[in-house]
């Protein structure tokens, strides 16, 4: 038997300056046996700032990759396959 997913409405707020969302060129991923940690960075050599830190349980990134991947795939359809992108060299020092 299937479970039911009752539909819940949320009301989100959100601060002025998180509305306009922030720009990351590099992703690092780091975890532990409970949670995934996302650190999106703004790299311009020889910086790179931490812009946000993303911690999330691993079930919860699990879900979070099929939708990215589902929304991606879309994306695909709707305007054409994306060429794989060439990776963003590391940062030499890790940000603190």
């Amino acid at each position: 038997m299937e479970k039911q997913m009752k539909e819940i409405k949320l009301n989100i707020r959100a601060e002025n300056a998180t509305l306009g969302g922030s720009y990351a060129n590099h992703m690092m991923v780091h975890m532990t046996r409970e949670e995934f940690v996302l650190d999106f960075l703004n790299v311009v050599p020889p910086h790179a700032t931490l812009n946000s830190r993303i911690v999330v349980a691993p079930a919860h990134l699990k879900r979070m990759l099929k939708v990215l991947t589902n929304t991606l795939e879309k994306y695909e359809k709707d305007f054409g396959e994306l060429p794989e992108a060439v990776p963003a060299p590391a940062p030499e020092k890790p940000v603190q």
